[in-house]
Formats: structure tokens, C-alpha cells, sequence
């Protein structure tokens, strides 16, 4: 049966000679797995730039309960200001909030809220300029909340170096519309990021290396 879905691509790789398998995460069916064939040929009906990191999809697709992998008939981008893919700072964080969510966010059952989360949030990260590096520490803090392991919650932040946890815990204050507000040094932002991933892998076991991290830190360095 044919549907039509919102996504957000997660991650891809090849299959066979031109084919690809998209991993997204969906509005209707939440995460899913879909085999696109051909779409790396010259004349593909559907185009393979649709499948970067983060892209904002609307998608036919076809679905049947208890497959692996799914089917897509129909492609698009959805609407948006199309900077995630050319800036190298907004594409470094798509490439590393992909990654991370593609090995976080193992979430089969749609979740409304989930969802409409992560879209509100790679639109703001299309729309950001002032405060962009630190776009991530913000987003990585606010997903807490949808993952059931917040820090306010948690009775074992307190093993960080009080130091450590305060400039943690002072994440909690803000918003992804306040990224200008956090004033943070170049070394700072790199220690509250390797904190909050040791805090995810400390909760998380299936993250594990997380290869886009260099990447990030390149950047933003």
C-alpha cells in the first residue's frame, strides 16, 4: 500500500551496482529502511542528492509490516532554505547528528513528538547563522529529553568534576533558538561535547566510535 510521509535521512550506503539503502527516521512509521534501485545511475528517476545527511524528505513510499527494508516510489526535497549541504559548518553538523541519531535512535513505533522535534531542529540548523557552533551541544542536550536519560533527572551527573558539571548542567538552560546566547571558548565547547558523548555512550551501549566527531571539532576548532 502506497503512503505518503515526512523523513529524515539518517543514513545510506550502496547496494549492488547503483542502488542504495536509506535509513530514516518517519513521521508515520518512525525508522525505517528503504532500498532505492538505480539511483545512482545518469538517468535515475530519483536523484541521489536527495539522500544527504539530514535531508528533509517528503516521501511515497510503499510499506508492508515485518520487512526490512521498504520501498520508495517518489522523492522530494521539503521546503527549506537549502544552505544544510553547502556550508561546511552546517554540513559538518548534519554529517555528525546523523551519524549520531543513526546509532542512537533505534525507535521502530512512530513518535509524533520525536519527530516533530528532529524536523523543527534540522530547520532551525538550516535557518541558524549566529551561535552555529554550538547548534549541536544544544541539540545533543534537548534529545535527552525524548530518550528517557535528561541530566536533571539523572543522580549520577554528580560524578563529573564540579566544574565539568556545572558548564553541563548550564546547557539545560537553553534552547535551539538560543545558540547566539552561549558564550563558550573553542576548548569549552570541545570538553561539554566529549562530555555529552561519554554521558550518551554511559547510557547508550550501541553508539560505540562515533567517526564524524573529528570531523566537527575540525571544523569548529
Amino acid at each position: 500500500m502506497l503512503h505518503k510521509t515526512k523523513a529524515i535521512v539518517l543514513h545510506t550506503l550502496k547496494y549492488s551496482e547503483s542502488g542504495i539503502i536509506v535509513h530514516a527516521y518517519t513521521d508515520i512509521f518512525g525508522r525505517q529502511a528503504y532500498l532505492v534501485q538505480g539511483v545512482r545511475k545518469i538517468k535515475s528517476r530519483i536523484n541521489s542528492n536527495f539522500f544527504q545527511p539530514l535531508s528533509l524528505l517528503e516521501l511515497d513510499v510503499y510499506f508492508k509490516e515485518n520487512r526490512d527494508l521498504q520501498r520508495i516510489k517518489e522523492a522530494s526535497f521539503f521546503p527549506s532554505t537549502s544552505h544544510l549541504h553547502f556550508d561546511i559548518r552546517r554540513s559538518a553538523i548534519a554529517m555528525f547528528l546523523s551519524e549520531f541519531l543513526y546509532k542512537s535512535l533505534r525507535e521502530i513505533e512512530p513518535n509524533q513528538k520525536l519527530f516533530d522535534f528532529l524536523f523543527h531542529s534540522v530547520q532551525i540548523l538550516e535557518m541558524t547563522d549566529n551561535g552555529l557552533e554550538n547548534f549541536h551541544l544544544i541539540f545533543l542536550m534537548q534529545f535527552t529529553k525524548f530518550i528517557g536519560i535528561y541530566p536533571g533527572d539523572d543522580p549520577n551527573i554528580h560524578s563529573f568534576h564540579k566544574k565539568q558539571t556545572l558548564n553541563f548542567l548550564d546547557l539545560l538552560k537553553y534552547s535551539l533558538a538560543d545558540t547566539a546566547k552561549l558564550k563558550l571558548s573553542n576548548s569549552s565547547r570541545s570538553e561539554i561535547l566529549n562530555q555529552l558523548v561519554v554521558y550518551y555512550k554511559t547510557h547508550l551501549e550501541d553508539i560505540g566510535h562515533l567517526n564524524s566527531l573529528k570531523i566537527l571539532e575540525e571544523v569548529f576548532h
